[in-house]
C-alpha cells in the first residue's frame, strides 16, 4: 500500500497486512524521515493510493513450497500469508532485534501463532547475530523449498539471494530498501 500526507506529495510504500476478513494493516518502522515525521507529528489524515501495484509477495502462490525470509521489518510483507489460507506451503525464517519490544505484542503474538514446523524465529538481542544467508540456504533444503523470497536491506537481499542462487535454489527479493 501507499501513503502520502498529500495527494500531490511523494507517496510512501509499506506491506499491508491482511486478516482476509476486515481489517488491513501497515507496519511502518520510524527510520526515515517520512515515518520519523508520522510519530513525532501524527498527521490528521493520510491520502492512500487505491491503485495497487504487483510486489513480491504475488511470487508466493506461484509456487507448492516457498521459504520466507525476513529481517526486521521485512516481516510485515509476509505476515498475511500467517494470517489467512494462500495455495503455497510456507514456511518462515524471521531475523530481528528485540521482536516484543520493537514489534509488539500483536506481531510477536502472530508470528508464534504459525506453526512450530514452518517457522524460524532468531531474535538477535537474545541470540546474537546469524549468517542470514547460510540460515536461508539451510532451511530452503530442509524443507525442500522451491524458492527463497527475501526482504531485508539492500545488502541482506543481496546476500541471500546471492547465497541461494550458487546453492542452486532459486531466490527473490528487491535489492533497494523497500
Amino acid at each position: 500500500g501507499r501513503i502520502s500526507p498529500s495527494p500531490l506529495s511523494e507517496w510512501h510504500a509499506f506491506g499491508i497486512i491482511s486478516d482476509n476478513k476486515k481489517e488491513h494493516t501497515m507496519l511502518a518502522g520510524a527510520v526515515g524521515d517520512f515515518t520519523k515525521s508520522l510519530v513525532s507529528k501524527p498527521p490528521s489524515h493520510l491520502w492512500v493510493r487505491q491503485v495497487h501495484f504487483a510486489g513480491l509477495p504475488y511470487l508466493v502462490n506461484m509456487y507448492d513450497r516457498v521459504l520466507l525470509v525476513a529481517t526486521g521489518s521485512g516481516i510485515c510483507v509476509f505476515l498475511s500469508f500467517l494470517m489467512q489460507p494462500c495455495s503455497a506451503n510456507v514456511f518462515l525464517v524471521w531475523v530481528a532485534k528485540g521482536i516484543e519490544q520493537n514489534f509488539g505484542k500483536e506481531i510477536s503474538e502472530t508470528v508464534n501463532g504459525y506453526a512450530k514446523d514452518k517457522i524460524i524465529v532468531h531474535d538477535t538481542a537474545v541470540l546474537g547475530r546469524p549468517n542470514v544467508s547460510r540460515m536461508s540456504v539451510d532451511a530452503a533444503k530442509e524443507w525442500m523449498a522451491q524458492v527463497v523470497i527475501v526482504t531485508s536491506n539492500p545488502e541482506g537481499s543481496r546476500d541471500v539471494v546471492t547465497e541461494c542462487k550458487a546453492a542452486g535454489i532459486p531466490a527473490f527479493g528487491p535489492i533497494w530498501d523497500s
